[in-house]
C-alpha cells in the first residue's frame, strides 16, 4: 500500500481513485514503514531491514511534500513580528462566513469574530473561498463593505453561484491594499461542489504579481452520508462521489496550471485544491512553485478540522521569485478550514 501512494502524482484519471485514497492515510503508513524499518534494524535482520528502506527512499517525493522538517512556533512568530519589506498574504475558506451555523447557535455565528482576525491580521492581500456576499440588507448583512472598511480598497469578487434572484452569492473573493490593473475568471468544469478559479494582477510597489485563488472540486460528502460520529456511512452513493470528485478535480487541476504557466508576471496561488500534498491535483497545480508550508511551517500542517489531523488540502503557493519569511497555519474554529498566512519578499524587479 505503501508503495502504491509513490504512484499517485501520475495517476491522472479518476479510474485509479482507490490508490489516490490511500494518499489520504499516508502519514500514517510512512509512521507503520519507520517502525518497521527501526525494528528489523534493533532484531539485527538486514534482509529484512533493506524492504523498508528501499521503500522509504522511492517515496521522497511524497515524504518531502508532507512533511516540513523543522520545528518552531510559526503562529507566536507571524503575529510578533512582520519582515520589513514583506507583503503579507492570508488565504481562508471561510465556509460563507459561518452563515450555514447561524440557525443551529440560534441566530449566532463566528461571523463577526472571523472578521476581527482578518483585521487583526492585517494582511496585504486576502483570498477568501466559498465567500459569500447578501445583496438584500432585510435578509443578511453585506460583507464586502465590511472588509472594503478595513483598509482594502480594491476586490475582485467571482460569484461561482447565485441564488434567490441573485440576493445570495458564493465564491471566491481577492482582497488588496494595493491596486488591482486586470482581472479574470473561470468556472474551470466547476462540478457543484468547486468554485473555478480567478486571478487578479497587483500592482505592488514598483512591479505587478499575479495572484491567483481556486476552490477544486470536494469529495461533497452530505449529512445523510454519515452515521454516528462523524463516520462516514458505507454506500454505492459514496463510492460514486469519491471517483467522481478524483476525476474531476485532475482535471480542474490541469487547467488551472495551464493559466499559471502562461502567466507574464510572479504568481501566487492560494486555495482549496482539496486534496493532500501527494495528490496529483497537488503535484500539478503546484509545478515548480514553492510550497509556503515546506519552506516555513513545521511538521504535517493540516488545514481540515474534521476527519484526520493529516488532511492538509489548502495550500499556499509563490513563484520562486519570492522568499517565504513567515508562514502560520492558525487553528480557528471559525470554519471548517484553518486559515493560512505568510510574509513574502519579492525580488526587485529588473
Amino acid at each position: 500500500m505503501y508503495l502504491l501512494v509513490c504512484l499517485v502524482p501520475f495517476l491522472e484519471s479518476g479510474s485509479f481513485w482507490f490508490i489516490a485514497m490511500l494518499g489520504l492515510v499516508f502519514p500514517f503508513l510512512f509512521i507503520l514503514v519507520l517502525l518497521l524499518l527501526i525494528y528489523w534494524l534493533i532484531r539485527r535482520r538486514w534482509r529484512w531491514a533493506i524492504m523498508p528502506a528501499i521503500a522509504l527512499l522511492l517515496s521522497w517525493q511524497q515524504v518531502s511534500a508532507s512533511f516540513a522538517l523543522r520545528f518552531g512556533d510559526d503562529d507566536k512568530n507571524i503575529m510578533n513580528s512582520r519582515p520589513e519589506g514583506s507583503i503579507r498574504v492570508l488565504s481562508w475558506n471561510v465556509a460563507r462566513w459561518d452563515e450555514a451555523n447561524r440557525e443551529a447557535r440560534g441566530g449566532q455565528s463566528y461571523r463577526n469574530l472571523m472578521m476581527d482576525w482578518v483585521q487583526i491580521m492585517d494582511a496585504d492581500i486576502v483570498c477568501f473561498q466559498e465567500f459569500f456576499e447578501c445583496y438584500d440588507p432585510n435578509i443578511s448583512v453585506q460583507n464586502i463593505p465590511v472588509i472594503k472598511k478595513m483598509g482594502y480598497p480594491y476586490h475582485y469578487f467571482f460569484p461561482s453561484s447565485k441564488i434567490f434572484e441573485g440576493n445570495f452569492q458564493f465564491g471566491l473573493c481577492i482582497f488588496s491594499k494595493y491596486p488591482i490593473l486586470d482581472s479574470a475568471r473561470y468556472l474551470n468544469g466547476a462540478g457543484e461542489h468547486s468554485e473555478g478559479f480567478s486571478y487578479a494582477d497587483i500592482r505592488v510597489k514598483d512591479q505587478t504579481i499575479r495572484v491567483f485563488t481556486t476552490h477544486l472540486e470536494s469529495f461533497g460528502f452530505s449529512r445523510k452520508d454519515y452515521e454516528g460520529l462523524g463516520t462516514l456511512a458505507s454506500s454505492g452513493n459514496i463510492i460514486r462521489k469519491i471517483k467522481r470528485s478524483y476525476a474531476l478535480r485532475n482535471q480542474q487541476a490541469g487547467t488551472l496550471r495551464t493559466y499559471i504557466s502562461a502567466s507574464p508576471y510572479p504568481v501566487i496561488v492560494c486555495g482549496d485544491i482539496d486534496d493532500v500534498p501527494n495528490s496529483f491535483a497537488y503535484f500539478k497545480v503546484r509545478g515548480g512553485l514553492r510550497d509556503a508550508f515546506l519552506e516555513k511551517g513545521s511538521g504535517i500542517g493540516g488545514t481540515y478540522q474534521f476527519f484526520s489531523p493529516t488532511l492538509r488540502i489548502d495550500h499556499l503557493f509563490t513563484d520562486p521569485k519570492f522568499r517565504v519569511r513567515q508562514f502560520s497555519r492558525k487553528k480557528l474554529v471559525y470554519s471548517d478550514h484553518y486559515p493560512l498566512l505568510a510574509d513574502l519578499e519579492i525580488s526587485k524587479s529588473e
